[in-house]
């Protein structure tokens, strides 16, 4: 649990660095629009962007912020 709560900080630190914010769901019971686990919103447009019925768990997260990351360093150096 303790592993658990540290990737979660870990992963909402990074995700508030890119803009986005890391969610994580407050229900205790799995439903067909909630499936209890982590969805990532853009800050911006307080929007959904990736996990629209926080059906992400941690290592999903993990590589969709990674390669989120990658895509918007790409993006910036083609731009100079």
């Amino acid at each position: 649990m303790a592993d658990n709560k540290v990737l979660e900080n870990f992963y909402r630190r990074k995700a508030k660095r890119l803009g986005l914010g890391l969610k994580k769901s407050r229900s205790k019971l799995i439903n067909l629009d909630d499936f209890g686990e982590y969805m990532l919103i853009d800050l911006n447009t307080n929007t959904v962007v990736y996990g629209v019925k926080y059906d992400l768990n941690l290592k999903e997260v993990g590589a969709w912020l990674d390669e989120y990351e990658t895509n918007l360093i790409a993006a910036r150096r083609a731009e100079k």
